[in-house]
């Protein structure tokens, strides 16, 4: 791929988003390899919990401004909320790239690897943790399963799908920035005030570097599909229009 150093960069044909994958059948069987591991780890700590004592000891840190910087992240990224981050992020993403394709590439790549890691939690049914009362009245209830972590994916797959678009400009160390800082903050914050264990968000990380290549991958190739078959089916209007007008 070749390289563009404006904001209009993610919106050429060489964007990482839109980039044809050498191998679409190599990406999803590593995805499938993941979501198959990520589950069996799941149910592993779910009757096995390896990771308790060391959440525990993170979660009583006792250090205030800490866990308060961690409930508003927290608070920040709940689903509402989310959803209207990845409107604003589209939008903005298909007015600077003056692309709809990317803007749908962008939004899809996170839907899908948030969505399907959501509907994982549902298979392992991992119960949360504890919860003080004072906590519960703070962040609100969190009757949902544990395990993967819904608010650690959104950010992993946020922060994945901003540096892929962001990879072909000269802001893509920018982006690699923020993405980490937002992945390790949330993963760090949803332990910090005992909403999931480290198993949790560790796992969340996990789900979206396997499977996120392979949304990308497909999207990549489905994408520019529609595009063409809109664009034919567009193009067959207008001109039985224009020979109607003729008639």
């Amino acid at each position: 791929m070749t390289s563009s150093s404006g904001v209009g960069g993610p919106s050429s044909p060489e964007n990482a988003l839109l980039a044809p994958s050498p191998s679409i059948r190599r990406a999803v069987v590593w995805a499938v390899c993941t979501v198959l591991a990520v589950i069996a780890v799941g149910f592993l700590l779910r009757f096995v919990p390896l990771d308790v004592a060391f959440s525990d000891a993170v979660h009583h840190l006792h250090a205030p401004v800490l866990t308060q910087v961690a409930e508003a992240f927290y608070r920040s990224l709940k689903p509402l909320p989310a959803a209207g981050i990845m409107i604003v992020a589209t939008v903005a993403v298909g007015l600077l790239t003056r692309r709809w394709q990317v803007a749908v590439a962008f939004c899809g790549g996170v839907a899908v690897t948030w969505g399907l890691a959501e509907a994982a939690k549902l298979v392992v049914a991992r119960p949360r943790p504890g919860m003080s009362e004072a906590m519960t009245q703070a962040i609100g209830a969190t009757a949902d399963p544990s395990f993967p972590s819904g608010h650690v994916a959104f950010t992993a797959s946020f922060a994945a799908v901003l540096i892929c678009a962001l990879w072909s400009t000269r802001w893509r160390a920018l982006g690699i920035v923020v993405g980490v800082v937002l992945v390790v903050g949330m993963s760090v914050s949803v332990v910090v005030i005992g909403v999931h264990y480290a198993g949790d968000a560790l796992a969340s990380i996990v789900w979206v570097a396997g499977v996120y290549p392979a949304v990308r991958a497909v999207g990549a190739a489905v994408v520019p599909r529609v595009d063409a078959l809109v664009t034919r089916r567009l193009g067959t209007a207008r001109s039985g229009r224009g020979t109607s007008i003729g008639r």
